[in-house]
């Protein structure tokens, strides 16, 4: 077992990888009454195409997030109420690279540990089981299909991506889900939920020891498990979009806008999360409530309070998206590009702006650190991606006027840019009428 000391920030953290591949971290918060866990596979949405063992499978879309759904029921019934029972609050969530289960609790901390390790670990399916999350699945999805915030967004997906699952979305489609049968779960399972690919992150105030030779026990009681030789396999995809401009219709009162703006990928991950900082100090200082801009645009009724963006770094892709609701949804792209090109030509980004940004992301990192559930999910999402979060603030120090304009100036490239239009159903009608 190893402790890792961060004396600066206070925290403790203790990691060990087991015998069978497993990776466990617990993070010590003496005096914390709550105790939050997590149990993450490395294994997402995207992952819909894999080799093990030098054999090639191909797997129906959605089946990440349909797995996470069959993993609470079992033969003697639903976990959910098994964790109530004993006092804890359960939950789970599939993104484009993992699939996590968690739970916090202040009483029962083992049983309920061990019945998270036991639900994991131990699949049940059946053909009825299957074909009857079928049918809730698609009911999920139909439901989704007529929200117009998620219909605008996986459309500006769609727009910007040609090969890679991104545009697909995480619970897959209505063809894709009725194609899974209980051999794809079993055989998923089998290969993603495998101890090496996967991690448990605990984070409370334990006994380091007793809790950790807990978990040594029930994993060594699973007896021997064989490695295996993984490898996903993901399309190729380019910076260039696939369709620059998409007008959406349906049942709505107010017209929205979504920009889109596609990026390269970045193998390194100390990069990644340089690139991700950047952009968030760069794009706060250009649209943020306290900018000029956001005034401007905002006093003119260019964009109005639902104005949101944001900057997406993964391992797999990359793009920034902004969106809001607009009656000109024309003026609203030109005034976004004719203020790229403006700050383009001018000192925009200053040191002392970014002083202030660093303070204030570095005041909220701090704040964030009081959250068992902040640190268990965030310490999981950078472990996965190559980094760790207590090693952010010597990051964030570390970003440059120059860093910022280097990465937003290559990632607000209007070559690469989509435009999303989404309109009331009666404009359709007025436009081919």
């Amino acid at each position: 077992m190893k402790h890792i000391e961060y004396r600066e920030i206070d925290e403790n953290v203790y990691q060990d990888t087991l015998e069978n591949g497993l990776e466990v971290f617990l993070i010590q918060k003496s005096g914390y009454n709550k105790k939050f866990v997590t149990y993450t596979a490395k294994y997402g949405s995207m992952d819909n195409r894999f080799e093990v063992n030098d054999e090639t499978y191909s797997v129906p879309d959605g089946i990440a997030h349909f797995l996470e759904h069959k993993m609470f029921e079992k033969e003697d019934g639903d976990v959910f109420d098994s964790f109530a029972k004993g006092g804890a609050n359960a939950n789970a969530f599939t993104s484009y690279d993992r699939t996590s289960y968690l739970f916090s609790t202040t009483d029962d901390f083992y049983k309920n540990l061990s019945l998270l390790m036991e639900m994991v670990e131990q699949p049940y399916f059946t053909e009825d089981t299957v074909e009857r999350e079928i049918g809730i699945i698609n009911e999920e999805i139909r439901m989704y299909q007529d929200n117009p915030g998620y219909r605008l967004y996986f459309d500006t997906i769609s727009q910007m991506y040609d090969e890679l699952p991104v545009k697909i979305d995480i619970a897959g489609t209505e063809s894709s889900i009725s194609e899974i049968t209980k051999d794809h779960l079993y055989l998923c399972h089998d290969v993603f939920y495998h101890p090496s690919n996967m991690v448990l992150i605990m984070v409370g105030d334990f006994d380091i020891d007793e809790t950790f030779g807990f978990i040594r026990e029930h994993q060594d009681s699973r007896g021997p498990i064989e490695p295996l030789d993984v490898r996903r396999i993901l399309p190729e995809e380019t910076r260039e979009v696939v369709k620059r401009k998409n007008d959406l219709y349906m049942d709505v009162k107010e017209t929205k806008v979504m920009l889109g703006f596609k990026n390269e990928k970045i193998d390194s991950a100390s990069e990644r999360l340089t690139r991700d900082i950047a952009m968030m100090f760069g794009l706060d200082m250009m649209f943020g409530e306290q900018s000029d801009h956001y005034y401007r645009l905002l006093e003119e009724g260019i964009i109005d309070d639902s104005f949101n963006f944001a900057h997406n770094e993964e391992k797999d892709f990359a793009h920034v998206l902004m969106t809001t609701q607009t009656d000109d949804p024309e003026r609203f792209i030109s005034s976004i590009l004719e203020i790229i090109d403006e700050i383009k030509a001018q000192d925009f980004f200053t040191d002392e702006k970014l002083v202030n940004q660093k303070r204030e992301v570095l005041g909220d990192y701090l704040s964030s650190l009081n959250s068992p559930e902040y640190i268990a999910n965030q310490y999981t999402k950078y472990h996965l991606d190559g980094y760790d979060l207590y090693k952010l603030p010597d990051l964030i120090e570390e970003i440059t006027v120059d860093d910022i304009k280097k990465y937003i100036f290559d990632s607000l490239d209007a070559d690469y840019l989509v435009e999303c239009v989404l309109r009331p159903e009666t404009q359709k009608e007025a436009v081919h009428g």
